[in-house]
């Protein structure tokens, strides 16, 4: 457990280092990348968010009480 601990860490600090790097070496490179990036993720919370309301919806109709259909003769 403490190994595998380890190595995320050790992976979130090489990540981050080799971010740094790139953003000095290519600044415009991570301006458009961060762009797309914040596109991407505001499509994804477009989606999520439909989601969101497609359940609320699905989930309110299965708890309302169903109305008895009439006996039939």
């Amino acid at each position: 457990m403490i190994k595998s601990l380890g190595i995320v860490i050790g992976g979130i600090f090489i990540g981050a280092v080799g971010m740094e790097i790139i953003h000095k070496k290519c600044p415009k490179a991570m301006v458009k990348f961060y762009k797309k990036a914040e596109k991407m993720a505001s499509g994804a919370k477009e989606v999520c968010r439909g989601a969101k309301e497609a359940f609320k919806a699905g989930y309110e109709n299965a708890t309302q009480p169903q109305k008895a259909a009439a006996p039939s003769a």
